[in-house]
């Protein structure tokens, strides 16, 4: 009994043994694995390990955390991966906060934060050695073997003292006209050193090269923003700071000025882009400053790539990063500045498991690295720019005007009901469009059309008995794409071939409505047979270089009028365009979330600065059947705070964020019925645990009830809306309501909790 309660009080002599290990699986919790004798070392926490785990063996993370103490036999760690943490004391923090705040399973955050197949991989290809790439090259020569060698021997060693060395075998064999077995048999007699050389994939290899470096001096306001980042920079600690500049404003070139102080002090800058079409144009500014230090991560890389760029950050060799969402976990040693740039983009919300936001978690990284976060946008989220506002953080700092006081574009707005009227149909381009784009052409300016749109048609309708082609695997029509001459389903890929008769009455009165990027493409080339008509949408883009190529098209003049979707509308700095169009800008205003009037005034204010960015003024058209909207309003006076007024009004009336917290809770399945009951079931253990820990007036739950888009890849989907005062409630009652399910052996693996939701569709 006395050794029984000397144990249980006392210190267990094989707690030391044992470690907590997160597997990259949906499970809400670690698993203790004991570490066997043969294993000198304890292995840290941040470092992989093999373990067994059922019937399989999966690759998991050791982490922070006092094992608990437990009668069962406990598993032996299999292999320990790596000599040191491959994740820093700081990255591990990061991911167990992402794990709690998202409510997200810690191994699947783990598994999002590494290159791909660092944990992935099935456990016959686990080894020690990382999928570096090598080369064989040749070190070094000894001149004094020269009386030994044949003339063409003493030649090529002659060749190679002239050479910078290491330099690739498969290189100088081509250029001096050798072979491999020549060099070889060098090596042999001990004329020169062959040994592998480490090679860095390049994801710059398809790239223009830099641009030469133009310091810009900076105009007051630059300056005043530049003297307060470095200000806080010098203090140290955790700071925070939004730019609310204007489209045109110089807020990149007070990004480049701020991480040159950073680099010169022997510090690392993280900079995050909302989108791979931002990359080419912004990574290429930051080679142009930094040359090698330069690194960059996004998901259009190989995965060679991606792993080498993160291995060069993780070393130090690159201590200025770029790159898209997930990048926020790059291993930056010494970070002291992120910069979020367009932070208002909803790209930087992750839409699978882990559901995190890209912006929040930069901000929280600061936290916990000490150092400053700048958020820069001309049209800051709402509920950022009235943090700032209402608590002063982030402390924001507004630059007002655009550079070499270049005036902001003249925007105007169509009201294609008059259009309709005048003409007796409905038109893609109203007359003042049509007019602006020749202009435009005859005085040898380029143009932007906008339609956020893809594909030829948005649906087919059969004018006999009114019915649609829709997918028989989600709740949405089906776009007819002509280059491939099918219709496709953008959610779920679905195609099939285009029908000559309606597949309901047999009529062969089959009509095609609305008009998508590639129509609007095929219809102005029709009305401009000389103009160089280029389109970039997710279409255009699907081959590896395709996007690099098309921006770049454009920007060096080869293209006159680009027409695409909101992937030409964020951030492109493209000096000749003169004249920007917007289809039909208020599509996105039909759509069934409260942040829709938020997206639409930003998508209008962004693409609209996209005019006028070079030396000659710019003209904005906006064609809209609602022209008396306020986002629409504000955007054609590119007045950001004329459009706050409304909105936080709006928000303010509905209790939306900021003035309360949402969960999104989604249940989804194959059978409706069962899939419903699932979601009934869990709104009842909601409602109760509410009734338990707050007053409803301060937590609302709203549902279930079938999402906008009932139906995707052949799973039906209810939407429970948590609205809460306090976000910790909502998280509490989300936790104990899965817990008391699982307790009763429902299975949960079909229902996905999204905090702070960007998407309620």
């Amino acid at each position: 009994m006395a050794a029984n309660l000397h144990l249980r009080s006392g210190r267990d002599p094989e707690r030391d043994r044992k470690v907590q290990v997160a597997v990259p699986l949906p499970l809400f919790q670690e698993f203790t694995y004991r570490v066997p004798d043969r294993m000198e070392k304890v292995p840290a926490a941040g470092t992989r390990v093999l373990v067994p785990f059922g019937h399989r063996k999966l690759v998991g993370i050791v982490v922070d955390g006092s094992p608990p103490v437990t009668d069962l036999e406990l598993k032996d760690l299999e292999r320990v991966l790596d000599r040191e943490p491959i994740l820093s004391p700081q990255l591990l923090n990061l991911g167990q906060w992402v794990a709690r705040y998202y409510f997200s399973p810690l191994g699947e955050v783990l598994q999002s934060m590494l290159p791909p197949g660092l944990m992935s991989k099935p456990a016959s290809s686990v080894s020690r050695a990382w999928p570096v790439k090598t080369r064989m090259s040749i070190w070094s020569t000894d001149p004094s073997r020269g009386p030994d060698l044949t003339p063409r021997q003493r030649e090529l060693l002659a060749l190679l003292a002239a050479r910078k060395l290491p330099l690739p075998v498969s290189r100088f064999v081509r250029e001096a006209g050798s072979t491999h077995r020549t060099l070889k048999a060098l090596a042999a007699r001990g004329a020169l050193v062959l040994k592998p050389e480490r090679v860095y994939r390049s994801p710059w290899l398809d790239s223009d090269p830099p641009p030469p470096v133009t310091r810009h001096s900076l105009n007051p306001d630059q300056s005043r923003i530049l003297e307060e980042i470095r200000r806080r920079l010098t203090s140290g600690g955790f700071h925070s700071m939004l730019i609310h500049g204007i489209t045109g404003s110089g807020k990149t070139e007070v990004y480049l000025n701020a991480i040159s102080q950073v680099v010169r002090s022997g510090g690392s800058a993280l900079i995050l882009v909302p989108e791979i079409g931002l990359t080419p144009q912004i990574s290429n500014q930051f080679r142009g400053w930094f040359g090698s230090e330069v690194a960059i991560l996004h998901s259009g890389l190989s995965e060679g790539e991606r792993f080498d760029q993160w291995l060069r950050i993780r070393e130090g060799k690159a201590r200025v990063v770029i790159g898209t969402r997930s990048s926020v976990f790059a291993p930056v040693p010494d970070l002291r500045i992120a910069i979020v740039d367009e932070e208002h983009d909803s790209s930087y919300k992750q839409g699978e498991m882990p559901r995190y936001h890209a912006r929040d978690t930069a901000l929280k990284r600061g936290q916990l690295e000490q150092a400053l976060v700048v958020l820069g946008s001309a049209t800051p989220q709402l509920e950022i720019y009235h943090g700032s506002r209402d608590r002063g953080r982030p402390r924001a700092e507004i630059l007002p005007r655009r550079v070499l006081d270049r005036s902001l574009p003249q925007v105007k707005v169509v009201d294609m009901r008059l259009e309709f009227q005048k003409h007796g149909k409905a038109l893609i381009l109203s007359d003042l469009l049509r007019c602006s784009l020749q202009e435009s052409l005859d005085c040898g300016d380029q143009a932007l059309l906008l339609l956020n749109r893809r594909g030829y048609s948005s649906s087919l309708l059969c004018r006999s008995c009114g019915s649609t082609e829709n997918c028989r695997n989600c709740s949405i029509s089906l776009t007819y794409h002509r280059d491939r001459n099918r219709l496709l389903c953008h959610y779920c890929g679905f195609t099939r071939s285009l029908p000559t008769r309606c597949r309901e009455c047999g009529k062969r009165y089959i009509h095609l409505l609305g008009e998508g990027t590639e129509k609007v493409q095929e219809a102005i080339q029709d009305l401009f047979p000389e103009a160089r008509v280029g389109r970039l949408d997710r279409d255009t883009v699907r081959r590896k270089g395709r996007l690099q190529q098309i921006l770049s098209d454009f920007r060096r003049g080869r293209t006159d009028i680009l027409v695409g979707t909101q992937m030409i509308a964020k951030g492109h700095d493209f000096p000749g365009v003169t004249l920007v169009g917007v289809l039909s800008a208020d599509q996105g205003l039909r759509l069934p979330d409260f942040r829709a009037a938020e997206r639409t005034f930003q998508l209008l204010t962004q693409v609209a600065g996209r005019a006028g960015r070079g030396e000659r003024a710019g003209r904005v058209v906006i064609q809209t059947y609602y022209p008396n909207h306020y986002s629409l309003k504000a955007a054609r006076r590119q007045d950001y705070a004329l459009f706050f007024q409304e909105e936080i009004e709006f928000r303010r009336r509905f209790q939306y964020p900021p003035f309360s917290a949402l969960v999104s809770l989604l249940v989804q399945g194959r059978d409706r019925n069962s899939t419903l009951d699932l979601a009934n079931r869990l709104g009842r253990r909601l409602l109760a645990h509410r009734k338990r820990v707050s007053a409803q007036q301060r937590l609302r739950i709203l549902g279930p009830a079938p999402a906008p888009l009932e139906r995707i890849k052949g799973e039906y989907r209810f939407q429970i809306l948590i609205k809460a005062v306090r976000r910790s409630e909502a998280l509490g009652i989300v936790r104990s309501s899965r817990e008391d399910l699982s307790r009763k052996g429902v299975s949960l693996k079909k229902v996905s909790v999204d905090v702070d939701p960007v998407n309620l569709m």
